[in-house]
C-alpha cells in the first residue's frame, strides 16, 4: 500500500478537494481566489485547494458554487476485497473520531473486485469498527442522516481514495428551500450561472429579472450575493463538527464575522423581480424568499412575463432564466413559441442589458433572436445543458427574425395549404355539426403530419419519416409546420399539441407520454367524450370512426350491444344514446376501461345497464355465453401485450376472432367489424360462411377522403337471412 496524500503536509496545512457542478470549475476557482484562497488547481468537476483549517472553514461557509469540501486522507491500490479492508483499517482513525462517534460511509464506484457499492461501504465500516474494537473494546455506530463523521470512499479502476466530507452534506442545501420543493435547479448551480453571467462581477447591474422564476432560486441566490450573505450561515449541520481536529472557537469567529459583513437592504439599490404563471411556483418562491430572510427585498408575481409591467429602469440589468426544456420532440415543438416570445420580449424591453439562459435544447435556443457571445456546458439534474449569454445590443440582435409573424419560405408554403384546407373543412364541419375533425393529412408529402381540430385546439401528429430522409431536414420541416399552424388555423400557440407517431405494440400502446393530465370534453351527435390531447399517443377519440359510431347509434335502439376492444367506449356511448337496452364494453387495458367508465358516467348512463369489463377479448369470447343483437369489434393490427394469452395478428387471426364474435350474435343480429391494417384481406372462409358487406367507402367521412385506407369496415350477418337483407348503404345518412 502506498500513501499518496497525508492529511498534514505541514502544520495546519490541508490538501482539499472542492467538488462542484460540471462546467463550473473555473467559476469555483475564481470564487476561492476572491476568498483569498489562491493555491488552487483545476480538476474535473472539482478544484484542488491547499489551505489551512481557516481556509477549509471559509470554503464551507462562503462557497456558493461548491458541492462538498473533501479532505483526502489516504489513497491505495486494491486487488481484492481484503485489500480494501486492510487499507482502511491501517489508517490512524484516532486522529479523526472516537469509539463513541457516529459514522456514515458513502462509497462510489465499482470494479471486478468490488462489484457493489453497498458491499464496499460495509467492508469500509467493518474495518473502521474493528480498528476501534481492537484498541478500546468499543465501537462507533452507524448514523446515516447526520453522523458525527461522514467518510467518502471513491473507487476508480483499482485505486481507493478515502476522504472526510467536511461539509457533511451538499453545500447547495442552504437551508432556505423547502423540503420537497419542485425546482430542479440546485442553488449552487444557480449561483455559478449568475457568476458566469457577470452577477457580482459587473457592478453596473441595477436590476435582475427572472421572467420564469419557478421557486425563485436565481432571485434568492443573486440577492444573497448582493447583500454579501454567507450561504452557509443558515445551515445547522456540518461534517466537521464531530471531527477530532475541529476548532470550535475559530468556526464561531468566522460565523460572527460573516454575520457582521451582511449588508442591510437599504445599502443595496438593486431591484429583484420575478414572474411565473404557476400558482404553485409563486407560492414556493415566496416561501423560499421568506425562509432566506429576504421578504420585501425580492418581488415575485403570478403573471406571464409578456403581460407583466416590470417598471424597468433605463439602466443596465440582467435577465436570467431557466425555461422548460422539453426533452421529447413534441414538447420541444410546443416550446418553440415560448422561447421566441421570451427572446422578443428581451429585445423589446431590455435594450443594453444582458440575457442569460439555461436550456438543454440547442434548437430552442436558436429561437432567441439574439446571437450569443458565449456559452457554457453544464449538467443540470443529469441533463446536459448549455448556458447562453446574449448581449442585448444591436450588433447581436437578429433583426430579420424578431417578428414572430415572419415565416420561412417553407412555413409560408405549408401555411397557405393549411389555411385553404381549414377554410374548406371548417365550412363542412359547421354544417355537419362536428367539432373534432381532421384538417390536414400529409397533403404535401414533404410535410408528413396529420392535424386534427378539437374545438379550439390543434393536435399535430408527425408521421415517422423514412430512413432515407435526412433527420435534420425532417426536423426543419417540422419546425416549419409548428411555426405555421397558429396563424394558419387562428389558434394560440399554447393550444397546439404535437406528438411523434410511430408503430406501437404491447404495453407501449397504453403508456403515458406525459403527466400533464390535459383533458377536455368534446361533443359528437349528442354524445360527450373526455379527450386528452397530451398524455397519450391517441386522444381517446378515433375521428375516422365517426360515421361508424353514428351508424351504431342509429342501429342500437332496443338492442343488446357488445363493444370488443372498446378503447374508451365511445361506440358504447353512441349505442346508449341511440337507445340500446344494454351495452357491454371489453378491453384489457386498465387505462382504457377506467376511461370508458368515466365516459359512460359523463353521459349519465346507468352502470347496471352499461357495463365495462377488463379482460382479454379473445379469452372473454371463448368463455362467455351471453348473446347480443349488435356487436362492434375494432381490434388492433398487432398486439403482444403481456396481458394477452397469445400474440394477436389481425390478418392471421381474424377468422377465429370473427367466428368467436358471431357465436355471441343472435340470428338476426349484426357484427360491425373494422381494422386499420392497410393490407388487410378478408378471408374467403368468412365471405362464404356469412353475409358480408364491405361498407368502407361509406364509413369514410369528408375529412378523411384523402386517406381512404385509414381503416376498413364490414357489416357481417348470419347467412340465413342473406336474401332478405337491406343494404346497409341506406343506413348512412347523407349529411355525414
Amino acid at each position: 500500500m502506498n500513501t499518496v496524500t497525508d492529511m498534514l503536509e505541514t502544520a495546519q496545512s490541508y490538501q482539499l478537494e472542492i467538488t462542484c457542478p460540471l462546467g463550473m470549475e473555473n467559476v469555483l476557482e475564481q470564487e476561492l481566489h476572491a476568498l483569498g484562497l489562491v493555491d488552487t488547481r483545476l480538476g474535473e468537476a472539482q478544484v484542488k485547494l491547499k489551505a489551512n483549517l481557516e481556509g477549509a472553514y471559509k470554503t464551507c461557509l462562503w462557497s456558493r458554487v461548491g458541492n462538498r469540501v473533501m479532505l483526502p486522507l489516504k489513497q491505495f491500490n486494491i486487488t481484492s476485497a481484503d485489500d480494501l479492508y486492510d487499507g482502511v483499517k491501517s489508517m490512524d482513525w484516532g486522529q479523526h473520531l472516537s469509539e463513541t462517534s457516529t459514522i456514515a460511509i458513502d462509497f462510489h464506484g465499482t470494479n471486478e473486485t468490488v462489484r457493489n457499492t453497498q458491499f464496499g461501504a460495509v467492508r469500509t465500516k467493518d474495518a473502521i469498527v474493528d480498528y476501534f474494537v481492537e484498541r478500546t473494546g468499543d465501537r462507533p455506530s452507524v448514523e446515516k442522516s447526520q453522523p458525527d463523521i461522514r467518510i467518502a470512499v471513491r473507487l476508480k479502476r483499482d485505486v481507493i481514495t478515502v476522504s472526510l466530507d467536511l461539509s457533511g452534506d451538499s453545500l447547495h442545501r442552504r437551508g432556505y428551500r423547502q423540503s420537497g420543493s419542485f425546482a430542479p435547479l440546485k442553488e449552487n448551480l444557480a449561483a455559478g450561472l449568475l457568476m458566469r453571467a457577470g452577477w457580482g462581477v459587473d457592478e453596473s447591474f441595477t436590476q435582475l429579472v427572472d421572467p420564469m422564476c419557478g421557486s425563485g432560486t436565481f432571485l434568492v441566490e443573486a440577492a444573497m450575493m448582493s447583500l454579501n450573505m454567507a450561504p452557509g450561515l443558515r445551515r445547522t449541520y456540518w461534517g466537521f463538527k464531530g471531527w477530532q481536529q475541529h476548532d470550535h472557537r475559530m468556526w464561531q469567529r468566522l460565523n460572527d464575522e460573516a454575520k457582521n459583513s451582511k449588508k442591510s437592504f437599504d445599502d443595496v439599490t438593486i431591484d429583484f423581480k420575478g414572474t411565473d404563471t404557476e400558482q404553485r411556483a409563486i407560492a414556493a418562491s415566496r416561501e423560499n424568499i421568506k425562509r432566506a430572510g429576504l421578504t420585501g427585498f425580492i418581488d415575485v408575481s403570478m403573471s406571464s412575463f409578456q403581460d407583466h409591467d416590470f417598471e424597468l429602469k433605463n439602466e443596465p440589468g440582467l435577465v436570467i432564466s431557466n425555461p422548460p426544456y422539453g426533452e421529447r420532440i413534441g414538447e420541444e415543438m410546443a416550446l418553440m413559441s415560448l422561447y421566441r416570445q421570451l427572446g422578443e420580449w428581451v429585445v423589446n424591453h431590455c435594450d443594453g442589458w444582458r440575457f442569460f439562459m439555461l436550456t438543454s435544447m440547442e434548437n430552442l435556443a436558436k429561437q432567441i433572436p439574439i446571437r450569443p457571445d458565449k456559452y457554457t456546458r453544464v449538467i443540470n439534474g443529469g441533463i446536459e445543458c448549455r448556458a447562453y449569454r446574449f448581449p442585448v445590443e444591436d450588433k447581436f440582435i437578429k433583426h430579420d427574425v424578431v417578428s414572430a409573424s415572419v415565416l420561412s419560405s417553407g412555413s409560408q408554403m405549408f401555411a397557405n395549404r393549411l389555411t385553404k384546407n381549414a377554410k374548406k373543412m371548417g365550412k363542412w364541419a359547421k354544417k355537419a355539426k362536428v367539432s373534432c375533425y381532421r384538417v390536414y393529412d400529409a397533403d404535401m408529402p414533404e410535410y408528413a403530419v396529420a392535424i386534427d381540430i378539437y374545438g379550439d385546439w390543434a393536435h399535430v401528429q408527425e408521421y415517422q419519416a423514412p430512413k432515407s430522409i435526412d433527420p435534420a431536414k425532417a426536423q426543419q420541416r417540422l419546425y416549419d409546420v409548428i411555426a405555421a399552424v397558429p396563424s394558419a388555423l387562428n389558434i394560440p400557440e399554447s393550444q397546439v399539441v404535437l406528438k411523434y407517431r410511430q408503430r406501437q405494440s404491447g404495453k407501449g400502446q397504453y403508456e403515458k407520454l406525459d403527466t400533464s393530465q390535459h383533458e377536455m370534453i368534446v361533443s359528437e351527435y349528442d354524445c360527450d367524450f373526455i379527450v386528452n390531447l397530451k398524455d397519450y399517443l391517441d386522444t381517446g377519440l378515433f375521428l375516422d370512426h365517426r360515421p361508424v359510431r353514428k351508424l351504431i347509434q342509429e342501429k342500437a335502439n332496443g338492442k343488446r350491444f357488445l363493444n370488443l376492444f372498446c378503447y374508451t367506449s365511445t361506440a358504447s356511448v353512441h349505442a346508449g344514446q341511440g337507445g340500446a337496452r344494454s351495452t357491454l364494453s371489453v378491453d384489457m387495458s386498465n387505462t382504457y376501461t377506467e376511461w370508458s367508465r368515466r365516459n359512460i358516467e359523463l353521459n349519465e348512463f346507468s352502470e347496471r345497464d352499461h357495463q365495462v369489463v377488463r379482460a382479454d377479448c379473445i379469452e372473454w369470447l371463448k368463455s362467455s355465453e351471453e348473446m347480443f343483437d349488435l356487436i362492434f369489434m375494432d381490434p388492433p393490427t398487432f398486439s403482444n401485450s403481456k396481458k394477452m394469452a397469445d400474440v394477436l395478428d389481425i390478418q392471421r387471426d381474424h377468422v377465429d376472432l370473427i367466428n368467436l364474435a358471431m357465436d355471441r350474435l343472435e340470428d338476426d343480429g349484426e357484427l360491425i367489424f373494422s381494422n386499420n391494417f392497410r393490407r388487410f384481406m378478408m378471408s374467403e372462409e368468412i365471405l362464404s360462411r356469412y353475409a358480408v358487406e364491405n361498407i368502407t367507402k361509406q364509413s369514410i367521412d369528408q375529412d378523411f377522403e384523402r386517406n381512404v385506407k385509414i381503416h376498413q369496415c364490414w357489416v357481417i350477418k348470419h347467412s340465413k337471412g342473406k336474401q332478405s337483407q337491406l343494404s346497409n348503404l341506406d343506413l348512412f345518412s347523407s349529411d355525414m
